[in-house]
Protein backbone atom coordinates (compact mmCIF):
# COMPACT_ATOMS: atom_id res chain seq x y z
CA UNK A 1 0.00 0.00 0.00
CA UNK A 2 1.20 3.38 -1.01
CA UNK A 3 1.73 6.44 1.29
CA UNK A 4 -1.47 8.01 -0.24
CA UNK A 5 -4.08 5.07 0.35
CA UNK A 6 -2.25 4.78 3.55
CA UNK A 7 -2.91 8.44 4.40
CA UNK A 8 -6.41 8.19 2.77
CA UNK A 9 -7.21 5.63 4.69
CA UNK A 10 -6.41 7.41 8.07
CA UNK A 11 -8.37 10.04 7.48
CA UNK A 12 -11.31 8.01 6.51
CA UNK A 13 -11.02 6.01 10.13
CA UNK A 14 -10.75 9.70 11.63
CA UNK A 15 -14.40 10.78 9.68
CA UNK A 16 -15.87 7.25 11.06
CA UNK A 17 -14.52 8.10 14.55
CA UNK A 18 -16.01 11.77 14.65
CA UNK A 19 -19.69 10.68 12.95
CA UNK A 20 -20.35 7.61 15.00
CA UNK A 21 -19.41 9.68 18.45
CA UNK A 22 -21.52 12.81 17.21
CA UNK A 23 -24.29 9.94 15.72
CA UNK A 24 -24.89 8.55 19.31
CA UNK A 25 -24.86 11.83 21.07
CA UNK A 26 -27.30 13.39 18.56
CA UNK A 27 -29.63 9.81 18.91
CA UNK A 28 -29.29 9.95 22.63
CA UNK A 29 -30.18 13.58 23.05
CA UNK A 30 -33.30 13.21 20.48
CA UNK A 31 -34.20 10.40 22.99
CA UNK A 32 -34.16 12.40 25.41
CA UNK A 33 -36.44 14.95 24.67
CA UNK A 34 -38.78 12.41 23.46
CA UNK A 35 -38.72 9.91 26.22
CA UNK A 36 -38.38 13.11 29.19
CA UNK A 37 -35.34 11.43 30.48
CA UNK A 38 -32.93 14.48 30.28
CA UNK A 39 -29.38 13.47 30.56
CA UNK A 40 -29.49 9.68 30.64
CA UNK A 41 -30.32 8.89 27.16
CA UNK A 42 -27.30 11.83 26.21
CA UNK A 43 -24.67 10.04 28.42
CA UNK A 44 -25.49 6.73 27.10
CA UNK A 45 -25.43 7.32 23.38
CA UNK A 46 -22.15 8.98 23.96
CA UNK A 47 -20.76 6.43 25.43
CA UNK A 48 -22.34 3.98 22.65
CA UNK A 49 -20.71 6.16 19.98
CA UNK A 50 -17.63 5.58 21.57
CA UNK A 51 -17.24 2.04 22.33
CA UNK A 52 -18.78 1.55 18.46
CA UNK A 53 -16.24 4.41 17.27
CA UNK A 54 -13.09 2.57 18.88
CA UNK A 55 -14.06 -0.74 18.05
CA UNK A 56 -14.65 0.23 14.63
CA UNK A 57 -11.40 2.40 13.79
CA UNK A 58 -9.50 -0.72 15.85
CA UNK A 59 -10.74 -3.34 13.22
CA UNK A 60 -10.30 -1.15 10.24
CA UNK A 61 -6.71 0.25 11.16
CA UNK A 62 -4.03 -1.46 8.94
CA UNK A 63 -1.83 -4.42 10.27
CA UNK A 64 1.87 -4.53 10.25
CA UNK A 65 3.05 -6.31 7.33
CA UNK A 66 5.46 -9.31 7.96
CA UNK A 67 7.92 -8.06 5.04
CA UNK A 68 11.03 -8.20 6.03
CA UNK A 69 13.56 -5.99 4.04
Amino acid sequence: MNRWQTGLQFIGIGWYISLTILGGILLGRWLDTKFETEPLLLILGLFLGLFIAFYGAYRMMPRPSDKTK
